[in-house]
């Protein structure tokens, strides 16, 4: 499968999102399709991040790079949310390493981290919850949320979606006539 990087932003316009990713990131190029191409600028130090309104026009997706490091995306992610005075949601699995992540930003604070990973000791590895930070006792029962470092191998690409319902993202149910994918070219510095 690979890996999935979602943020959903709640703000209508991809201009004010692009526009704040510019503050962040070099953005150093643009082409609007309605082919989605995560690898297309791919190399020679840049990479893609893909926007669009395909699943809920007050929200825009925002797919991520995967070569970049999880805090990239949060404090990214946690700086929009300050500027644009937004609630976004984020959600981050990757099949090969089963690392995953559900979390939710609020007007620049971080309200929700959720973390699965692989921790290793004495020669065993297994699947560990390493972050609970602001778990109501809702979504510890809907995500069986066990104490730190317990076993836990929850978070996969049904459970984001799941999660995002939870947060009150759902696909508004209009029919598009084309989906336009925004692919930026960006640089880190």
């Amino acid at each position: 499968m690979g890996t999935f990087s979602k943020a959903y932003i709640k703000n209508d316009s991809i201009e004010v999102v692009k526009n704040s990713i510019g503050k962040y990131y070099r953005i150093i190029n643009e082409e609007v399709d309605t082919y989605y191409q995560d690898w297309r600028f791919f190399g020679n130090g840049s990479d893609t991040i893909i926007l669009t309104k395909s699943f809920n026009y007050d929200w825009v997706e925002v797919t991520l790079n995967y070569h970049f490091a999880l805090y990239f995306h949060d404090e990214l992610l946690r700086r929009q949310s300050k500027e644009l005075e937004c609630d976004i949601l984020y959600g981050y699995y990757q099949s090969t390493s089963g690392l995953g992540r559900l979390s939710a930003f609020k007007n620049g604070e971080l309200t929700l981290s959720i973390i699965q990973c692989e921790v290793s000791y004495k020669g065993e590895s297994f699947m560990r919850l390493m972050d609970n930070w602001g778990v109501s006792d809702d979504l510890r029962r809907e995500f069986k949320i066990p104490s730190l470092m317990d076993k836990y191998f929850e978070i996969n690409v049904d459970a984001i979606y799941k999660f995002y319902k939870l947060k009150g993202l759902e696909w508004d149910g209009i029919i598009r006539n084309e989906t336009l994918y925004h692919h930026l070219e960006i640089r880190n510095g």
